[in-house]
């Protein structure tokens, strides 16, 4: 007669086997979400950090992808600044007169003044506030669909032309445009200045919904506060523009878009905001 007897296990000083490792393709069980459910993950590719040479590449990538209705808006765009052009070259020949010289009757040479220095400068003011303020009103369209771009929808002609902010642009416009033709007036750069301290007025306004002098504060704050960064693409971002207007004004329907953009990537980025890829 046979008994049953149990298989011999350990010693009872013996620890127990430890369970065998996971396989190595992956198949055990997956490491535990971020926090947040993943939605802090920083992103990938050129946007995970601000650089002149991103913001440059993001503007150029973005510029590619929406080519047909950007290159309209910078139609309007260019059509705009050269009928400032005109109005401002009608307005300088209305206020300023060069001197004139001619010989009297006793054949000495005499020479007026003209329109003087302090009207000639008057007329500079005149001209640069009606300039930089419709550049802004016909810029904010852009803006506006520049900020759209950066959060991942296509730059859409219709949203160039949008209403709903029309009277805060213009308000906002006009105060900045008035800080800095006085900065105009004052020799000249405090006037650049100003406009390198308030850049970014308008992207608060549209994107934030804030109010005039709101968006101008938060256009100097940020810009006090990354004041390195952003001297650096004030001035790259200008000398692309430039350089677009240098080409008989036809290249800056593509690189006044492109710098834009590259403004709204680097205004994103500044405040901490994500950038859609």
């Amino acid at each position: 007669m046979s008994t049953y007897e149990p298989p011999a296990g350990p010693p009872a000083d013996q620890p127990p086997t430890p369970p065998p490792p996971p396989p190595a393709d992956g198949g055990g069980a997956p490491p535990p979400p971020p926090p947040g459910g993943g939605f802090g993950a920083p992103p990938t590719g050129p946007t995970d950090e601000w650089s002149v040479g991103n913001a440059l590449n993001y503007g150029w990538t973005k510029f590619q992808a929406n080519m047909a209705q950007i290159i309209i808006a910078g139609v309007v765009l260019v059509v705009g600044v050269v009928i400032l052009e005109v109005i401002g070259i009608v307005i300088r020949n209305i206020l300023v007169s060069p001197a004139e010289c001619h010989f009297n009757n006793n054949g000495n040479l005499v020479c007026d003044e003209g329109t003087g220095f302090f009207i000639s400068l008057l007329a500079s003011a005149i001209m640069g506030f009606l300039f930089f303020l419709i550049a802004q009103i016909i810029g904010a369209g852009i803006i506006r669909g520049s900020l759209d771009i950066t959060e991942g929808r296509p730059f859409v002609m219709s949203t160039v032309f949008k209403t709903d902010k029309l009277t805060p642009v213009i308000i906002t416009s006009l105060i900045t445009t008035a800080i800095v033709s006085v900065g105009f007036l004052l020799c000249y750069l405090p006037g650049i200045v100003a406009a390198f301290f308030l850049q970014f007025s308008l992207f608060f306004l549209i994107d934030k919904d804030m109010a005039p002098m709101d968006a101008i504060k938060a256009s100097f704050n940020l810009v006090k506060d990354n004041i390195g960064n952003v001297v650096i693409w004030y001035i790259v971002g200008g000398i692309v523009a430039v350089i677009g207007f240098a080409v008989c004004l036809v290249g800056a329907i593509f690189t006044v878009p492109i710098v834009l953009i590259g403004t709204a990537f680097t205004y994103k980025k500044l405040t901490g905001q994500p950038v859609a890829a």
